[in-house]
C-alpha cells in the first residue's frame, strides 16, 4: 500500500512538473509588439484601453499565418489575428484609446520576447475615406504598404527600429504593422490606434467606457 500511494505521489509529480514545463515552454514561446507608436494590446496591457480580454496579459501573442493582404487572417478579424482575442476586433470611433501622430519620417519600434528568423516586416494605413465605426476589413486599408523591408531570414533583436514615412491623414486613422517570421507559416500583426488631428474624425474621449475603480 505504501508503494502504491508513493507511485501515485510521484506520479503526480511528474504530471504536476509537465504541466508546468508546458505552461512555461508556452511563455517562453511568447513573441513582440509594437511599443512605439504603441499598439492597441499594448495599451490594453497598460490600461490605457479597458475591457480588452487575455490580451492584457499577453500583447506580445497576437500570431496567426502570414500572407497579408492576401489570404492569412479573415477580415473583421485583422485586429485580433484572427479572432484568438476578439475583444481587439471591436471598432468604433472612440473604443480604443489614440496615439497623437503626424505624417512624414516617424520612428516604429517593435519589443520582441523571442527573436525569431524575420521574412520581413510591413505597414498598412486606413484609407483616407475608411469608417471608424466599422469592422477592420482589407477594404478599410490601402492594400500597399507604405513601409516594408525584407530581412532575409536574419534574426532580430530584441528592439526593432523602422524609420518609416507615414502617409498624410487627418483624425482617426489605424496603422497595421505585421511581422512575417521566417523559418514558421505565421506572422504577427498590430494594429496602432492614431489620431494625426484636424478631422471630423478625430478621437472624444468615450468617458462612461472607463473603469474608474
Amino acid at each position: 500500500m505504501m508503494r502504491t500511494k508513493a507511485g501515485k505521489s510521484i506520479g503526480a509529480t511528474i504530471a504536476a512538473v509537465a504541466m508546468f514545463s508546458a505552461v512555461g515552454t508556452q511563455v517562453a514561446s511568447a513573441h513582440g509588439y509594437i511599443e512605439s507608436p504603441s499598439s492597441r494590446s499594448l495599451l490594453c496591457n497598460q490600461g490605457e484601453n479597458v475591457n480588452c480580454g487575455a490580451i492584457q496579459w499577453e500583447p506580445q501573442s497576437l500570431e496567426a499565418p502570414k500572407g497579408f493582404p492576401g489570404p492569412s487572417v479573415p477580415d473583421g478579424q485583422i485586429a485580433s489575428a484572427g479572432g484568438a482575442f476578439p475583444e481587439l476586433d471591436q471598432q468604433t470611433s472612440d473604443r480604443w484609446a489614440k496615439v497623437n501622430i503626424s505624417p512624414g519620417e516617424q520612428t516604429f519600434t517593435w519589443h520582441l520576447t523571442a527573436m525569431h528568423s524575420t521574412d520581413k516586416w510591413h505597414y498598412y494605413i486606413t484609407k483616407e475615406d475608411w469608417d471608424p465605426n466599422q469592422p477592420l476589413t482589407r477594404d478599410q486599408f490601402e492594400l500597399e504598404p507604405f513601409y516594408e523591408v525584407s530581412d532575409g531570414g536574419a534574426r532580430p533583436n530584441q528592439k526593432v527600429n523602422h524609420t518609416v514615412n507615414v502617409p498624410e491623414r487627418t483624425g482617426y486613422h489605424v496603422i497595421l504593422g505585421v511581422w512575417d517570421v521566417d523559418d514558421t507559416i505565421n506572422a504577427f500583426y498590430n494594429t496602432i490606434d492614431v489620431d494625426f488631428g484636424n478631422g471630423s474624425n478625430a478621437y472624444v474621449p468615450n468617458f462612461l467606457s472607463y473603469d474608474w475603480r
